[in-house]
């Protein structure tokens, strides 16, 4: 007996379909790719006013201002002054430090072919002249067409810019409104439902605020532990650095997980270098010492106990964040992981009860 052979009929509806299907998800991945920087700025929007929303409420409790927006309008003014004056200490020094080590680059490089310096000794033993004469002339002439990249650098700052008042915007719309649409959305929802998803709300509204904290926590340790070893470590080897303005930086990097602390510390010991190379060198080790110490340690367990999480998810779900979508993924990678966590329990705990019922 020869076997029955099976006929697959596709219908001409089911055809159309897919390619309706095929061509609606082209156009939805075409939108999100010319819409995706309007998106991550409303995500980050919506990420700082959760954020600030704390201190806005604390504000209209302890003063007694009635108005939200007054709240956040003082809240928000609270903030420029501290962000003022952030870099009125850190931007100048920075800068100074910057310009004399370009100007002094050249001739520091060209010192090498004739000190008795160790570097020295090694250029000279392993006939490296050439090479550091050419690097020097290299630096030179760069530095005679810096006027170049300043128009495309300008440009930049400016998008920047124009991007940091959105959200600045956006945030301060979102604290004040927020509330309201929230109210609203609810007002939608069946009346005996409303209980349950206020409670959902609250709880990853905690994850949210709970992360925040712990993430400034984490970036007052760093900042603190390294404005110690920059005190410490200055005056052992008698230069001065500016480590009020270093540690700033490192507790504003260091709110971006995992990774913060080391850009932030990166930058301490690129200014450190032009201070002196032995500084620069000791705070290359400790902040690599630090950063292994404060990922594997510090960071998992402070989240873990803020967000709920084990320290096991939240080091995979800020690596995921980082990989997906670099620093905005880092921002809301532990969060978002712990949302879902909260989303997903609900999830089982009602479907266990349908169950049972």
């Amino acid at each position: 007996m020869q076997p029955k052979r099976m006929e697959v009929t596709v219908s001409n509806r089911t055809v159309i379909r897919v390619l309706v299907l095929g061509a609606l998800a082209f156009l939805v991945i075409k939108l999100l790719g010319h819409v995706m920087h309007p998106l991550q700025l409303i995500l980050i929007s919506a990420f700082l006013s959760l954020a600030l929303n704390p201190a806005v409420k604390w504000i209209s409790k302890h003063l007694r201002i009635k108005t939200r927006g007054m709240a956040t309008g003082l809240a928000y003014l609270v903030v420029v002054v501290l962000l003022g004056l952030f870099i009125n200490t850190v931007v100048p020094p920075l800068v100074h430090q910057t310009v004399d080590f370009v100007r002094s680059a050249p001739t520091t490089i060209n010192d090498l072919n004739t000190n008795n310096s160790a570097l020295s000794s090694f250029v000279r033993r392993y006939h490296l002249q050439n090479e550091v004469k050419g690097f020097s002339e290299n630096i030179k002439q760069r530095t005679k067409n810096l006027q170049q990249p300043v128009v495309s650098t300008a440009g930049r700052l400016g998008s920047a810019l124009i991007s940091i008042l959105t959200v600045f915007v956006l945030t301060f719309m979102m604290l004040v409104e927020g509330p309201e649409w929230v109210t609203r959305a609810l007002s939608f929802q069946p009346q005996a439902k409303r209980e349950h998803y206020k409670s959902l709300l609250r709880r990853m509204y905690r994850i949210v605020t709970g992360y925040v904290n712990g993430q400034l926590l984490l970036a007052l340790i760093g900042a603190g532990f390294d404005f110690l070893v920059l005190v410490v470590a200055s005056h052992i080897l008698h230069v001065s650095v500016n480590a009020v303005a270093l540690a700033g930086i490192v507790a504003l990097t260091g709110l971006i997980p995992m990774i913060g602390h080391t850009i932030g510390a990166s930058i301490v010991v690129l200014a450190c270098l032009f201070v002196s190379t032995p500084l620069a060198v000791i705070m290359a080790i400790v902040v690599i010492v630090y950063q292994q110490v404060e990922n594997i340690t510090l960071q998992p367990y402070i989240q873990a106990k803020y967000n709920e999480l084990t320290p096991l998810l939240v080091f995979v779900s800020a690596l995921l964040g980082i990989g997906v979508a670099g620093l905005l993924g880092a921002f809301v990678a532990i969060p978002a992981a712990g949302c879902a966590r909260i989303l997903f329990l609900d999830y089982h705990e009602r479907k266990n009860a349908k169950q049972l019922a």
